[in-house]
């Protein structure tokens, strides 16, 4: 299981789905969208167990998108 650092990625945001769904699309779209290109605001790391790790360096971005696409 990949984890990112910490001291570069504090706010970690789990979501029931894997890489290859509509829904993981979707998010990664709206995150584009809202927050720029990965890797700037922004980090995914896909499980094994249909879960994905969505990782952010501010916590206002976090809870933005705990808000949009918590179910």
């Amino acid at each position: 299981m990949r984890i990112l650092k910490k001291e570069l990625w504090p706010c970690c945001v789990a979501i029931d789905t894997d890489s290859d769904s509509d829904k993981c699309i979707e998010i990664e779209t709206w995150l584009g969208e809202n927050l720029g290109c990965i890797t700037d605001q922004w980090n995914v790391v896909y499980q094994y167990t249909n879960k994905t790790d969505f990782y952010f360096r501010e916590a206002q971005d976090a809870t933005m998108f705990v808000l949009r696409w918590s179910s």
